[in-house]
């Protein structure tokens, strides 16, 4: 997509000497969000908007019934949904026809409980994590049959939004019931680090969005079209920790005038092209999904890989940091590239030659300063495949830290051991209160009299969040914990010898 900046579009030449805030005061604080009630009906053109379930008790995600009628309003073909690629798997890359049996209800207003049921979910046409976050679900009814039973569709626009705009979120967070969120967007050209690595998509400052909103339609609010889908926020951060984690930085700065505290919903229009006769089809001539090569990683993927000092001066037990991942993909070959802005990664030069997927990995080094890197990964089927639209879409990539370390040791690990009669299986050792971002704990656990905790390499250690379970019938155990910080900062090594007291 290309990128005009909001104070072109927004001002006209006459206004253009004045400045970005000046311009952009039309665009007023975002309202709270409001729980809607429908028994008048003054909502059911959203009554499409519905909350997904598992086993039918369990509601996790936002999705929207989509309006894949012909020119002549035929519904021809089975009702197809619209989420966030993880709601259905939170694994990198695109990948085509996923089992996926769950439940939607539609109609899901927070008064019109006695009209509103269950429609099975048969399985994900297409579900993406490979720079953006989307899923087309298909239900077993067909549309005609939703459609019949006065379930309203939503048509995906055919193009996306290139200027700021109102936009309106319909989302039903957490156990909650259908809620509107009415805010201003406008297209985002600075790359985010979120679940995979945005890099098409549109940020907005409406409130109220939570856990549960995942998957909820972005709508124009002139239009009533869907233009993007809802994968999450960065609202709540700091501006440290929206650099570190997130890679929005000052030093990124654009013209954009919505602050990077947002709400993130990648563009949707190119899969208005991908329906065909009321089917799913990404095998027609317009549609650019394809192709795709189901990548699949072996090895769990760090954002925070490793600290400078191992570059400059590695310890007894530290390597340089490299990338170290283990991965499949339904293609022969692939081809890489380490880059430090990740749209190089859609330009199609310095990418390496032909490799095979079979026992894929790369180890190659990730660089020699502090900040952020990105891994570009492409499946082929030979050397002589040439980048396509879909290709470059589907483009994988991988972001990756060298922290510059404060030398600064973090607080030593303090677990605290709960052998409650409560449980009488397992005993909970606690380190925190709860989880934090910028600190965590690695331990090791192993026999008390040959565990000598010193000598343990920390790469045999193993992350845990606040706390972990222990099975009491092991004990007695040696548990080695120490504490790293986000620059990769790390406390001593505690020592502990957790046992049952006495009698237990």
């Amino acid at each position: 997509m290309t990128y005009i900046p909001p104070i072109v579009k927004a001002c006209t030449l006459a206004t253009l000497v004045l400045s970005q805030v000046a311009c952009a005061d039309k665009y007023t604080d975002a309202p709270e969000s409001i729980l809607l009630n429908n028994a008048d009906s003054k909502y059911d053109h959203w009554n499409g908007v519905g909350k997904i379930f598992h086993n039918e008790e369990i509601p996790f995600c936002t999705a929207t019934l989509l309006d894949t009628r012909d020119t002549e309003n035929g519904a021809t073909g089975p009702a197809y949904v619209l989420t966030a690629g993880h709601c259905v798997l939170k694994m990198h890359g695109a990948k085509s026809d996923v089992p996926f049996e769950q439940s939607i209800k539609f109609n899901y207003f927070t008064d019109t409980s006695d009209s509103s049921k269950f429609y099975s979910i048969h399985k994900a046409n297409w579900t993406s994590m490979a720079s953006t976050d989307v899923a087309i679900l298909e239900l077993t009814d067909s549309l005609e049959t939703l459609i019949n039973d006065g379930i309203n569709p939503l048509r995906i626009a055919s193009e996306a939004p290139s200027t700021p705009g109102k936009v309106n979120i319909v989302h039903a967070p957490q156990r909650d019931k259908l809620h509107l969120s009415s805010c201003t967007q406008e297209p985002a050209d600075v790359p985010v680090i979120k679940l995979s690595v945005f890099m098409d998509y549109l940020k907005q400052d409406c409130k109220g969005i939570g856990p549960g909103s995942s998957g909820a339609p972005s709508l124009d609010a002139t239009t009533g079209e869907i233009i993007g889908v809802l994968s999450g926020t960065t609202q709540g951060f700091s501006a440290d920790d929206l650099c570190f984690w997130f890679g929005l930085c000052l030093d990124n700065k654009t013209q954009s005038f919505l602050p990077d505290e947002a709400v993130q919903s990648p563009v949707v229009n190119y899969f208005s092209a991908c329906f065909s006769n009321g089917y799913f089809n990404t095998g027609t001539s317009t549609c650019t999904l394809k192709p795709n090569f189901d990548f699949t990683s072996e090895t769990r993927i760090d954002m925070n890989k490793s600290s400078l000092k191992t570059v400059l001066k590695p310890g007894p037990h530290e390597t340089p940091p490299a990338w170290d991942i283990k991965f499949s993909m339904s293609t022969p070959f692939y081809r890489f590239k380490t880059v430090r802005d990740a749209k190089a990664c859609y330009l199609p030069d310095h990418y390496s030659g032909t490799l095979s997927t079979k026992d894929a990995v790369i180890n190659a080094p990730i660089g020699n300063e502090a900040g952020l890197y990105f891994l570009c990964l492409l499946g082929v089927e030979s050397a002589e495949q040439r980048p396509s639209v879909g290709l470059i879409r589907n483009t994988q990539i991988i972001p990756a830290r060298i922290a510059a370390p404060n030398f600064i040791k973090p607080p030593d690990p303090t677990p605290i051991i709960n052998l409650s009669e409560n449980n009488e299986k397992y005993a909970l050792i606690q380190w925190r209160a709860k989880e934090m971002l910028n600190m965590w704990t690695w331990a090791y656990i192993g026999a008390v009299g040959t565990t000598d905790c010193d000598t343990i390499p920390r790469k045999d250690y193993f992350r845990v969040g606040d706390a972990m379970y222990i099975q009491k019938d092991k004990l007695p155990l040696m548990l080695c914990s120490y504490t790293e910080d986000r620059e990769f900062d790390t406390s001593d090594v505690h020592t502990f010898v957790v046992t049952l007291p006495a009698g237990a």
